[in-house]
């Protein structure tokens, strides 16, 4: 049996669930109670009746006044319980989990809301957090002012190796272990996708080390393979998995609408900070969503997302041809999942320079690697170039950008190279009285 308690920080084994926020009723039993608890807004005072919201299909949504009623008011902290049903249901027929009945599910404000939300509940000072080589930045950014030891976990081809977090998890005091952070499908920034084996390792892994996984997934639904390899709640027998599922590249980040499925002990506790944070998320743009699920069904959702993943596919293999053509000997790279195309740099230590002087300067926008790197003040020789935007003519005028800038640091540093090894060869004929046949150098890595 899992020992739920042992992971908590200090704060939530203290935190309970608001007085105010435990009154909250759901919108049936309000409609019919006596309430005069709750410091509930008057719905006559609404500004808003109902809406309808129009599809690219030409279809049309209607928030019902009834729904419109129950949006505008406080909403439940797990989420509006239309949603939170219909999300189940979805989540079940997405990974099939084991023990979905003992797991709870709470609706968060995103996929950055669930990891904080995650953070907060269960790591503090002193505590360990493995997360890939190269990750999320934002993931990165929200542990820096804290006490938390990070761990960088080196990845291959197939993501973040196991071998190697054992290594890691073996060198950690046991009590301090808490948590690992990863994105298993389209990773962000490297657009790998763990294989079914990878996983499985990593979670005999993760149970031998007793900790918890943080399986953070917005890019589920854009993977170019047959058929997406398991989850790892799908492999969950433990209930040691976290997972933050997001409609931010399905549906739109715009709703700012996520969720969390885990076991019903860490989504009690993490709704309770969910309460004192917001409350609860936008509810609004949950009774959208549902009413957007309830209209198209599992099946339609289903085939949205899938000519969804049919449109990044094609943005893909569009820029792996502008990279073919300008950046061949320049760059390595590896067709991926999700929106990114991880390019490594041939020749060059580091890319931070060329991506904020050069690229900007005529207006590319990128990303260094250094950026996804724990110690940000390393050097990587990588950069994250997304596709979800681009078109032919910018990802080949992009593209033709970024090689002619790496084509002259490369000249450069040749350049002062040579100089180099000239003045070192000056030096040593004044002092033998031979002269020598300059040398040829480059700055280190093949070009």
């Amino acid at each position: 049996m899992m020992n739920h308690a042992k992971f908590f920080n200090a704060d939530s084994r203290r935190r309970e669930h608001p007085y105010l926020v435990r009154l909250r009723l759901p919108s049936e039993k309000l409609q019919r109670s006596v309430n005069l608890a709750n410091g509930l807004p008057c719905p006559a005072n609404f500004p808003f009746k109902e809406a309808t919201v129009t599809l690219h299909s030409g279809e049309v949504l209607h928030i019902s006044p009834r729904q419109m009623e129950v949006a505008m008011q406080y909403g439940a902290i797990a989420g509006l319980h239309e949603l939170v049903t219909q999300l189940r249901d979805m989540a079940t027929k997405l990974f099939n989990p084991p023990h979905m009945d003992e797991r709870g599910l709470i609706v968060t404000g995103g996929a950055a809301h669930s990891a904080n939300l995650i953070l907060q509940t269960f790591v503090e000072s002193g505590d360990y957090v493995f997360v890939q080589e190269s990750t999320y930045p934002t993931i990165l950014d929200t542990l820096r002012p804290t006490d938390v030891k990070v761990v960088s976990v080196p990845n291959d081809s197939e993501g973040l190796r196991a071998d190697l977090l054992a290594e890691a998890l073996s060198k950690t005091p046991a009590a301090r272990r808490k948590l690992l952070y990863v994105i298993p499908n389209g990773d962000n920034p490297t657009g790998i996708t763990m294989s079914e084996k990878r996983r499985r390792e990593i979670y005999d892994v993760v149970c031998k080390y007793d900790l918890l996984i943080a399986e953070d997934d917005p890019y589920y639904f854009i993977y170019f393979g047959a058929e997406a390899p398991p989850t790892f709640l799908s492999l969950d027998t433990e209930g040691r998995v976290l997972r933050i599922d997001s409609f931010s590249k399905s549906v739109g980040p715009g709703l700012r609408l996520g969720y969390i499925t885990a076991d019903k002990p860490f989504t009690d506790k993490i709704q309770a900070l969910q309460a004192i944070m917001i409350g609860s998320p936008c509810c609004v743009s949950q009774a959208i969503l549902s009413e957007l699920l309830r209209h198209w069904g599992y099946e339609g959702f289903m085939k949205f997302t899938s000519k969804g993943t049919e449109t990044y596919r094609k943005k893909r293999d569009m820029v792996l041809q502008a990279a073919d053509k300008h950046l061949t000997g320049l760059c390595e790279w590896k067709a991926g999942d999700g929106m990114f195309l991880w390019l490594k740099v041939l020749g060059l230590e580091d890319t931070k320079h060329i991506i904020e002087l050069e690229c900007e300067k005529r207006d590319l926008i990128l990303l260094p690697g250094s950026a996804c790197l724990w110690d940000s003040a390393q050097p990587s020789p990588y950069i994250r170039a997304c596709y979800s935007l681009a078109t032919p003519d910018k990802a080949d005028r992009g593209f033709k950008i970024l090689a002619d800038v790496i084509k002259e640091e490369l000249k450069k540093n040749k350049s002062k190279n040579k100089s180099g090894d000239a003045v070192a060869s000056g030096h040593k004929e004044a002092a033998s009285g031979f002269t020598h046949e300059p040398k040829k150098h480059t700055n280190g890595a093949a070009t």
